[in-house]
C-alpha cells in the first residue's frame, strides 16, 4: 500500500507539472513558435507525458499486484481516473501542437502573401515607370517627326518657288531663243547698209575729186 501511495504521489507530481507546461504551451502562437523556447517546452511536455505513462503503468502493477489488498475496487478506479488524466493530457498536448502548427502555417501563408501583394505593387511600380518611359520616348519621336515634316514642307515650298523661277528663266530664254534668228537677220540688214553707204560716200567723194581736179587744171 505504501508503495502504490509513493507511485501514485509521483503521478500526481507529474501530473501537476504537465498541466503547467501545457498551459504555457497554450499561450504560443506561430509568431512566437519560431523561438528558441517553445521546441524545448515541447519536448519537455512530451517527456513528461511519457513518464507519466511509464507511472501509470508501475501504479497498475501495484495495483494488480497485492500492494492495494487484493487491488480493491477503490484502487482501481484510482487508477483509471490517472490513465483518463494521462489520456486528457495527450490529447490537448496534441491539439496545443496543432494549434500552434496551424497558426504557423497561417502565419507563413500571410507574410507570402504579403510578399506577393509588395512583389506585385513593386512590378505594377516598375510597369509604371516603364510605360512613362514609353510614352515619353513616343512623344519625343512624334516632335521629332512633327520637326522633320515641318522642314520637308519648307523644303517642298522652296523648291516650288526655285522651280517657279527656272521656269520664268526657261521661258524667258527661249523667249530669247526664239528671236535670236531675227537680230541676226536685222544684224546682217545693217552690215549691208552700212557697207552700201560707205560704197556711196566712196563714189561721190571720187567724184568730187574728180570734179575739182578738173577744174583745177582746166
Amino acid at each position: 500500500m505504501a508503495a502504490l501511495a509513493s507511485v501514485r504521489t509521483q503521478a500526481r507530481k507529474l501530473e501537476n507539472e504537465i498541466d503547467s507546461k501545457l498551459v504555457q504551451l497554450s499561450r504560443f502562437d506561430g509568431s512566437a513558435a519560431g523561438s528558441a523556447s517553445f521546441p524545448q517546452l515541447q519536448r519537455e511536455t512530451a517527456a513528461l507525458i511519457q513518464q507519466l505513462g511509464e507511472v501509470n503503468d508501475m501504479m497498475s502493477r501495484e495495483a494488480s499486484g497485492g500492494g492495494a489488498t487484493g487491488g480493491t475496487a477503490t484502487a482501481m478506479h484510482m487508477l483509471q481516473r490517472h490513465r483518463e488524466i494521462l489520456h486528457d493530457f495527450q490529447q490537448e498536448f496534441n491539439k496545443c501542437k496543432a494549434s500552434v502548427k496551424a497558426s504557423t502555417e497561417r502565419d507563413q501563408l500571410l507574410s507570402s502573401v504579403r510578399q506577393d501583394i509588395r512583389e506585385h505593387r513593386c512590378k505594377e511600380a516598375t510597369n509604371s515607370e516603364t510605360q512613362l518611359r514609353e510614352r515619353n520616348a513616343i512623344q519625343g519621336a512624334d516632335r521629332g517627326a512633327e520637326d522633320v515634316l515641318s522642314v520637308a514642307h519648307a523644303t517642298r515650298e522652296a523648291l516650288a518657288a526655285q522651280r517657279s523661277t527656272f521656269g520664268g528663266m526657261s521661258s524667258k530664254l527661249t523667249q530669247l531663243s526664239a528671236i535670236a534668228p531675227q537680230v541676226d537677220a536685222l544684224l546682217g540688214r545693217i552690215g549691208l547698209r552700212k557697207k552700201r553707204d560707205k560704197m556711196i560716200l566712196a563714189v561721190v567723194v571720187g567724184l568730187c575729186s574728180g570734179l575739182l581736179f578738173v577744174s583745177a587744171f582746166g
